[in-house]
Order: C-alpha cells, then structure tokens, then sequence
C-alpha cells in the first residue's frame, strides 16, 4: 500500500514538471554577461485606442446647421456613432465647448450658438447632446472624450457687450483679451480664469459619465502678422500686460510667465476632473512640434511654429508634473515632409512619454485625403504601422470626419482594414 501511494505521488510530481514546461510564461529573457537569463514580466498590454473627432465649433461637422430640431439631431448623432462603428473606432472626441459656449447643460457656460442658432438660448426641446452621444455610443462599445477649448472665449465677437448675459465674458470683462484674429480668449494668468476653466471640466465630468475630458491645441493664440499704418507686417500683440505685471513679477520673461500660467491651468483642471471622479481620463492634443531642435534643446529634428514658444504651451511640463493622463500630439503632416516628418515626430513623442505613465495617442491629420493624400498613397497606413512600432504608443485619433464618412479616396475602406479585429 505505502509503496502504491509513493508510486503515485511520485506521479503527480512528474506530471506537474510535465505541465509546468509545457505552460506559457509571460517573461521575456535577456542574455547577461554572464550567460544567464533574467525573466523580467511583460507589461500589461491596452485595447489600442481608434477616435475621430468631432468638431462643432461653426458647424464644422455637427449639427449640419444650427437650429435644427431634436429629431434630425438625434439622427445626425445617431449617423456619427454608426459611421465610427462601422470602420472599428471605439472613441469620440467630441467637442462640447468651443469657445466659452456648451453644447450640454452646463451652469457656467451658455448653450452654444452653433446649435441653436442664439448664444445662452434654452437647449432644443431639452434635449442634451453630450447626454444623449454618451448613452448611444456607450450601447455601442464607444468610449466618449469631452473636446474643450479653455482659452477661446468667442468667435467672431470681440465686443463682450455682445455675448449672452450669462457668459462668463460678459460677466467679467477683464477675464479676456480682444486679440488680432477676431476672437477673445481668456487670460490663463488670472487666477480667477483658471478656476473658471477648473470649474467647467468638473462640471462634465460631475454631470455626464465621459470617459475623458481633453484639450486641443489652441492655448495662447497662434501669431498673427497684421500690416501697420507704415505698411509694414508686424507682429499682432496678446495684451496681456496688466496680469503680467500684476502676476508675473518672478519670471525672467513673459514667455515664462504664460507657459507657467498654462501648467497652473492644466493641473488646476487634471485636480478637477480627478477631485470629481478617479476614473475620468484627462488628456491634451497639443501642436504636433514642442520645440525644434537647436542642438541643446532636446527638441525634434523640424523646422516649424512650436508649441513652446509660439503658443507658450509645454506639454513636456506636464508630463514630468504627473498631471496628464494622455497626450495626443497632432502630427498632421506626412511621412516624408521635409520640414516636419511623421517619423521624426513619432518617434520624439514615443521617447519623450518613455517611462512616464503618460500614454501617447496620436492626431492624424486625415482630412488631407481631400486635397493632398489621393488614392492610392496609403499615407494613413504607412503612418500607423510606423506608430505602432513605437513602445509608448497606445492608438490614435483621426481628424477629418467628413472624409471618413465619405470615404473619400478610400480613406474609410483603408481605416476599416487597418483596424478590423484579424488585423
């Protein structure tokens, strides 16, 4: 009997050696000098992320017009979430507030007027987009990110007298500056605007269960030469003296002072949205360029307008700060631009997120297959194979809805391809 029971343990035991060579481990193995290998785990591996934005500011893509009823803007809400189905997409980025408007119920900002046709009217019938895009994409498996632009406070209007009586602007005229593009934009370097935008992404993320709020790349406004009484072009200036003295007496320059103004900004708003719900992702999308490389800088091999000192945005800062979820850098132009190449830049954005816990998204600029990227160049293709041999890469977004939807040269088609479920 003992010798049956030792014959049988032992087995047990050669069965469990037997099984444990023929398991899987999830290690990878690297050779030391000496010979021997070092198992080190796998790190964990994300769903990659595939969104469309969705722009609402002039009715770029929705609604078609303002001042439709609730019934075609269900359908047209309806038609995105279908049109991103279709080619596998499981993200909007949809844009909520375009310029100190709302396209939600909000208590701080008026309903917009690129969806009623009035600025700070009732919404139509009630009905709420952000609410019902949520609840529809969400049957559907699609994650929704709320697009806000925090620093455009108007479009098209510079006089505050003018906005709806319960704009903030209009509430508090000196929160903005009248700039040379038409628009007024509010002054990050006012403590109290910074709470104002802080307050407004935790107003979304308290009333509406988005997966994310995210900005895009309009922070300070991009430059704009205008022509003095000498006819001469010069630089068209961000009045934004009076704050800066009045705030920015430690910093060596005004440049300093705005990027610093800006980190104040997003870390107010990442606190916000995180002091709300844990789980509601905070991201950026800024210009695809920090800063061009002039030998010291640690800035990327290109040759065009920066991020850092032309919009005074750093989103480097944010990232070694911890106060930024994901960034999606919008890198629009094509593999092989001589100014500034996709390559290049992936392949920057990939090293300067390494080891960060930031995760790195990339903007496409598919709205190109209209006029410069005909069929069959295969440009978004050989991008996202590109992006996907980089280590941080978690997926990307593509701006250019109505040349998806369209499937202009193809673009749908190659998209479907590119992220069917065998692929």
């Amino acid at each position: 009997m003992i010798k049956k029971k030792r014959a049988f343990i032992l087995f047990l035991l050669l069965l469990a050696v037997i099984l444990s060579a023929c398991s899987p481990v999830n290690v990878i193995t690297a050779e030391t000098d000496t010979d021997k290998k070092d198992e080190v785990p796998l790190p964990e591996t994300k769903e990659e992320l595939f969104g469309i934005w969705i722009a609402t500011a002039m009715n770029i893509n929705f609604p078609s017009r303002s001042g439709l009823g609730e019934d075609q803007l269900k359908k047209e809400l309806d038609e995105i979430v279908d049109t991103a189905s279709e080619i596998g997409a499981n993200a909007l980025f949809f844009q909520v507030r375009p310029s100190g408007d709302a396209f939600y119920d909000s208590d701080i900002f008026p309903v917009s007027k690129y969806l009623t046709g009035e600025e700070g009217s009732e919404l139509p019938n009630g009905f709420d987009p952000l609410s019902y895009l949520t609840e529809k994409a969400h049957q559907m498996g699609i994650a929704i990110h709320a697009w806000v632009n925090p620093m455009r406070a108007s479009i098209g209007v510079t006089d505050t007298e003018k906005l709806s009586p319960n704009h903030p602007a209009r509430l508090n005229p000196e929160y903005v500056i009248k700039y040379a593009d038409g628009r007024l934009y509010f002054d990050p370097g006012l403590p109290a605007v910074r709470e104002l935008i802080a307050r407004g992404v935790a107003e979304i993320a308290e009333k509406y269960p988005v997966d994310g709020i995210i900005f895009d790349d309009y922070f300070y406004p991009y430059p704009i030469y205008t022509e003095n009484s000498f006819g001469e072009n010069t630089l068209a200036v961000f009045a934004d003296s009076n704050s800066y003295s009045a705030f920015g007496g430690s910093f060596r320059s005004v440049g300093d002072y705005r990027r610093d103004s800006v980190n104040q900004m997003v870390k107010a708003c990442y606190d916000a949205v995180k002091g709300v719900r844990e789980d509601c992702l905070f991201g950026v999308a800024p210009f695809g360029i920090w800063k061009n490389n002039d030998g010291s800088n640690g800035g990327s091999n290109t040759r065009g307008l920066s991020s850092y000192y032309d919009i005074y945005c750093d989103p480097i800062a944010w990232v070694d700060g911890g106060y930024i979820d994901y960034l999606a850098p919008q890198i629009y132009w094509e593999t092989d631009n001589q100014r500034a190449s996709f390559i290049e830049l992936a392949d920057w954005w990939s090293h300067a997120l390494a080891d960060s816990g930031t995760d790195l998204y990339i903007s496409y600029g598919v709205y190109r297959y209209e006029d410069d990227w005909p069929s069959p160049s295969g440009e978004i293709t050989s991008q996202i194979y590109l992006a996907r041999e980089k280590e941080n890469y978690h997926g990307g977004i593509c701006y250019g809805y109505p040349q998806i939807k369209n499937n202009i040269n193809g673009l749908a088609d190659e998209l479907k391809i590119l992220f069917s479920k065998e692929n």
